[in-house]
């Protein structure tokens, strides 16, 4: 019962959008809500953590599946995410209702993978949606936009099948919990781990975001940022224990660095979405840094900044608006700050750097931000979301709070008043490639033995 209990979410989501495909009425996309909503609320409200292979095969042939915290809260993340898209009730067609509840599906499925070809797979196949999703409109910048991402996913995941091969060949096994004790290949480790960072939106390496980002319709830009991203770093979590120290340290200063030029170049920018599609490339760079004190702790973070992103990206009004910003700097009550608070426990100097350059672009969101104040139901489960952390993690003390305050408001008087320069778009297709060459490159040289 517990195996069918985590996988009725999958079978739930592919027969609804299935069916979506027949039945065109709007009461439709309730059903589907409630339905979804519903099988996954009970996953996370009664599951205990489990390990199982499908098919009842031993993990040395199967295909393994975990349910555990971390899964937990990219589930979590998933639904509200995904529910506030729906409850939306945007006039699509039903084809593309249909790939909202297969992109649900094989989200969930990546997030309880426990197996390097499973996880190639479902993340495979969450590709494909997000480039139905993204290239929906038929705008050419649109389609472009479509293709980059498409282009470069292609790139970056045949590069982690070709690593997912090294390792299945020095081990014969794929299932993570077996390769805890077996020593790995680290050329293949290289490979999957730059194919991860392309998928996580880590700067440079994901020239994809900010296209596909800004160019998207409103509900997409809210798939991608607060769920199709996930996809990698919940990844990242899982092989992360594998990975040996000059790939862990790597990881942790592309992070540092995604961070902070997210940042920069967010600084230079005019146009709303594509403030928000550089700070996903800085926030996600936070999180590689998160992983380095916990997966837990990275899976927290993955969640303020997915629900956070989300309601921003919604571009409802002021309401949703003010308080997406004000998470994303830090201030409290809201998950930023507890998010910030994980950070700043270890690295404190870090974490008030962090919050500095955040705040500096979260002021010219309000420039850009020329919205009445309203108020929408698809709103709630985010801003739920967002409040939730509060009453999960304690407050970080009163000087730590108070240095928050004081940061955030500095960098946003800062941000107002001066006037940093463009940088344009740097980041384009062969530009992508090259940076994904550069690092495996750089990988390859880490981890080989000479």
């Amino acid at each position: 019962m517990s195996t069918d209990l985590v996988l009725s979410p999958i079978l739930v989501a592919i027969v609804l959008g299935t069916l979506r495909f027949f039945v065109k009425k709007r009461w439709m996309n309730l059903v589907e809500l409630l339905s979804i909503a519903s099988f996954t609320a009970c996953v996370l409200l009664f599951q205990k953590s489990t390990t199982f292979v499908v098919g009842g095969w031993s993990s040395a042939v199967g295909v393994e599946l975990r349910y555990d915290h971390i899964s937990f809260w990219f589930i979590l993340s998933l639904v509200l995410v995904w529910s506030s898209v729906k409850m939306r009730f945007e006039k699509w067609e039903p084809s593309v209702e249909s790939m909202l509840d297969y992109l649900f599906a094989s989200m969930y499925a990546v997030f309880i993978s426990n197996d390097l070809f499973n996880i190639y797979v479902t993340i495979e196949l969450t590709s494909l949606i997000a480039f139905l999703l993204v290239g929906h409109g038929k705008k050419p910048s649109r389609v472009w936009a479509a293709l980059k991402y498409m282009f470069l996913s292609a790139i970056a995941l045949n590069i982690y099948l070709i690593g997912t091969l090294f390792v299945y060949y020095g081990t014969g096994v794929l299932a993570l919990g077996a390769l805890k004790n077996i020593k790995i290949p680290e050329f293949g480790l290289a490979l999957i781990l730059t194919a991860l960072l392309v998928k996580s939106g880590m700067l440079g390496l994901s020239a994809w975001v900010v296209d596909a980002y800004s160019k998207s319709e409103t509900p997409v830009s809210m798939v991608l940022s607060g769920m199709v991203v996930n996809a990698g770093i919940f990844a990242l979590i899982r092989v992360y224990g594998l990975l040996p120290d000059t790939l862990k340290a790597l990881v942790f200063v592309v992070g540092i660095v995604s961070a902070f030029g997210g940042a920069i170049y967010a600084f230079g920018e005019k146009k709303f979405e594509r403030i928000l599609a550089f700070s996903t490339t800085s926030q996600m760079g936070i999180s590689l840094v998160v992983l380095g004190i916990s997966p837990i702790a990275a899976a927290i973070y993955a969640f303020f900044h997915s629900n956070t992103k989300a309601l921003l990206f919604s571009k409802n009004g002021k309401i949703s608006t003010t308080i997406g910003a004000f998470s994303l700097a830090g201030l409290p009550p809201f998950a930023g700050y507890f998010a910030k608070v994980i950070l700043g426990k270890p690295f404190p100097i870090v974490s008030v750097l962090i919050t500095f350059v955040t705040s500096i672009y979260v002021a010219k969101l309000f420039d850009n931000a020329r919205f009445n104040w309203k108020f929408s139901m698809f709103e709630i489960p985010l801003e739920f979301a967002i409040l939730s952390l509060m009453f999960l993690i304690p407050f970080g003390g009163p000087i730590y709070t108070v240095e928050i305050l004081v940061t955030v408001a500095i960098g946003m008087w800062l941000g107002k008043k001066i006037s940093f320069p463009n940088f344009g778009d740097p980041f384009g297709l062969e530009e992508g490639i090259a940076y994904q060459m550069a690092f495996l490159a750089i990988a390859t040289f880490a981890v080989v033995k000479w």
